[in-house]
Parts: C-alpha cells; structure tokens; sequence
C-alpha cells in the first residue's frame, strides 16, 4: 500500500513538471516572426535565395507561385497568374493583415538579375544594420504625382526571360483610371511623396503597413486583379511609397 502511493505521489510529480514545462521555441523562431521574405513568383530560378543572406535562420521565405511547380521553401502559396509582383505584395498584405512580420521584405522572383540583384543585397544589409525596414529610394522627387502624371503605357513585355519565354504578351490592360496623374488623385488624394523606388524591391515595416485600413489595400489589390499584364501595376510600381505614406518605422535611404 505504502509502495502504491509512493508511485502515485512520483507520477503525480511528473505530470505537473510535463504541464508546467516552458518550451523553448525552435532556432529561429523570434526571427522569423520578425522578418519575412515575400517573393512573388511566376518562371523564374530563384536559386538566388540559397545564397547568403536569404538562407539565413534570420528570415522566414514565403514564395507566391503563379507559373510551374518549383521547389519548397519555408512556405509556397500557388496564385492565379494575374497583377505581376504588385498583385501579389497587395494579396500578401490583405490575407495577413493581422497576422504580418516586424518587417516585410517584398522581392520578385527575377531578383537574380544584376540590376536587381545588387539593390536586393544592399538593401537586406542595410536592414541587418539598423534593424528595421528599409525603403530604398531610387529617386528622389519634388512631388512623385507631379512627375508622372501624364505617364500611361500601353504595351509592356517583361524584361525576365524565363517569364518571357513562358509569356510573352505585351499589351497592357488599361487602367480604370489613366493616365497616373487622375490615378493617383483617386487612390492618395493630395499627399505628398518625394520618393521613389522601382523593380519591386523594397521591405516595410508593420507599423506603417497598418497605418492603412484593410479596405485601402482591398481597393488597389482590385485594381491589378483583372489580367495578367495590367497597366496599374506600373501606377503601382511607382507609387510604393504613397502606399505607405508616411514612413514613420521604416528607414528610408536615399541611394542617389
């Protein structure tokens, strides 16, 4: 009898120590709840992000797959083939909007290419150093509205040529509203935005994201969300700064 309560009293002892054990989260876990790389993909090679810095237990990599089958990262998400790059940030941003990292990095999938490939590098050094979001300016401007409002396309093909060969179609889609002057009016009202920054290569911190209500992005996620080629995705390549107007957490660098 003695001996059987000596075994419950132990099994007891065991049981609270299981209940009331902290477990402590896998390697990287904190970093990847702060920093996330959001590509959006559609032919391209992204062998790039086994090269430093993406493979690093630091970032957390969703891919946004909208072309063949590729191989598996952190996550993969398959989309229909519409918007380019900026259908995707948007899709990413509504889907998590209370769910986002510290710090949202937002790449293309061509980021391989040497023009893009070094402002991608600069940029995720830049982040590392300051720790926070980095808005890479790559032009700045007396007023970004007043700059392109007269700027319309009516044919584009993409410069990748994985993407290209997959498809090659050039006409646009045109905008709702055209040309980007009236665009802009309509989304961003009479703000005033100086910087500029092109290719989809920027990152941005949780807190500006949220300064936007859901219905914001909702609105400018619709405006690229009816053909693959669209005319405001090129509105929207230039107007990622309005987007999150103002910058108050992420830093903004001024490259030239």
């Amino acid at each position: 009898m003695f001996s059987l309560l000596i075994a419950l009293i132990l099994l007891l002892f065991v049981l609270l120590c299981l209940l009331t054990r902290t477990y402590e989260p896998k390697e990287g876990f904190e970093h990847k709840k702060k920093c996330e790389i959001v590509v959006a993909r559609f032919n391209e090679n992204l062998s790039w992000l086994h090269e430093e810095p993406f493979r690093s237990p630091n970032y957390f990599i969703t891919v946004y797959n909208k072309g063949f089958d590729m191989e598996t990262v952190d996550k993969t998400i398959v989309l229909p083939n519409v918007g380019k790059c900026d259908h995707t940030y948007l899709y990413h941003i509504v889907k998590n909007y209370d769910n986002l990292a510290d710090i949202t990095v937002f790449l293309p999938g061509s980021c391989d290419m040497p023009h893009k490939f070094g402002k991608v590098k600069h940029m995720m050094r830049l982040i590392e150093e300051r720790n926070s979001a980095v808005f890479i300016s790559d032009s700045t401007v007396d007023s970004l509205r007043d700059t392109f409002d007269q700027f319309q396309l009516d044919e584009w093909i993409t410069s990748n040529e994985d993407n290209r060969n997959m498809n090659p179609e050039s006409q646009l889609q045109h905008a709702n509203i055209r040309p980007f002057g009236k665009w802009f009016d309509h989304f961003f009202g009479d703000i005033q935005v100086k910087h500029v920054t092109y290719y989809g290569i920027f990152s941005v911190s949780k807190i500006d994201i949220l300064r936007k209500p859901i219905d914001f992005y909702r609105r400018l996620l619709e405006e690229v969300s009816g053909s693959s080629n669209p005319e405001a995705g090129h509105y929207m390549e230039r107007s990622w700064a309005a987007v999150f107007h103002p910058l108050k957490t992420t830093s903004v660098y001024e490259s030239r």
